[in-house]
């Protein structure tokens, strides 16, 4: 590989495929997030009433840079860069994760758009760039069989609870916090696999779905970065396992 001057430098995964064997790249320092206010005039006082908002999609820009490209020639540089145009051409998006922080994987993304290369020869580069709809990243994934659950990142993640019911008539995950919970009432067998997907909302039982099970009081909740107590009933043994979220 050809060294280059200038700070270190990866490169980009996206949709499944690992650009490294043909460029590195590096990420311009992307700003903070931005949201779009949702507001309501009212009569009899000036501007509007702020009635909250929504994260704007995250857009990403990445300069890549040949590596590589000594021998390949003419033709085997136009080949790849074939190859590149026809990975970053996907209408229906996937996992992007970019330098600078790779254990980071933004979902949703599209790429929407793409300057010309600076040069068709090896030292050529070009900026890319992505929309990462889904704003907030996925860090690691934890799963976890204590209690209280330490939930790392700075945004809140939607966990998934698998438990082993005991005999009996009920299980329950409780906020000791927030007061919420999530109560499942049927007639469960010692050793019964009960799944709660907080993000779906649904219920699962043995691998079948058990959603009317789920009760009319229950409330699916996220949890938020930090230290949070979550209490179990009607369950011999837990496991709560969640992607750390970063802003």
């Amino acid at each position: 590989l050809r060294a280059r001057e200038g700070p270190a430098v990866s490169s980009i995964r996206y949709c499944g495929r690992d650009f490294s064997p043909y460029v590195q790249a590096e990420l311009a320092d992307p700003g903070a997030h931005v949201v779009a206010p949702r507001s309501l005039a009212v009569p009899g006082r000036p501007g509007a009433a702020l009635l909250g908002g929504e994260v704007e999609p995250r857009v990403l820009a990445v300069r890549l840079f040949w590596d590589g490209g000594l021998g390949l020639g003419d033709a085997g540089r136009a080949e790849v860069r074939r190859r590149l145009r026809s990975w970053l051409l996907a209408p229906a998006g996937g996992e992007l994760t970019v330098p600078g922080d790779p254990e980071v994987t933004y979902r949703d993304a599209v790429c929407t758009g793409c300057g010309d290369w600076s040069s068709l020869f090896e030292d050529g580069s070009c900026e890319v760039e992505f929309t990462c709809f889904d704003p907030i990243g996925y860090g690691c994934l934890v799963e976890t069989g204590e209690t209280p659950v330490d939930v790392g990142g700075t945004w809140r993640t939607w966990p998934v609870v698998r438990m082993v019911a005991l005999a009996g008539g009920s299980v329950e995950v409780i906020d000791a916090e927030g007061g919420r919970s999530v109560r499942v009432e049927r007639g469960f067998r010692a050793g019964d696999v009960v799944e709660l997907d907080f993000l779906a909302e649904t219920a699962r039982v043995n691998g079948e779905d058990a959603s009317a099970d789920v009760t009319l009081a229950s409330d699916f909740f996220a949890l938020e970065p930090g230290v949070r107590a979550l209490h179990f009933s009607g369950c011999s043994s837990h496991v709560v396992s969640f992607y750390e979220r970063w802003a």
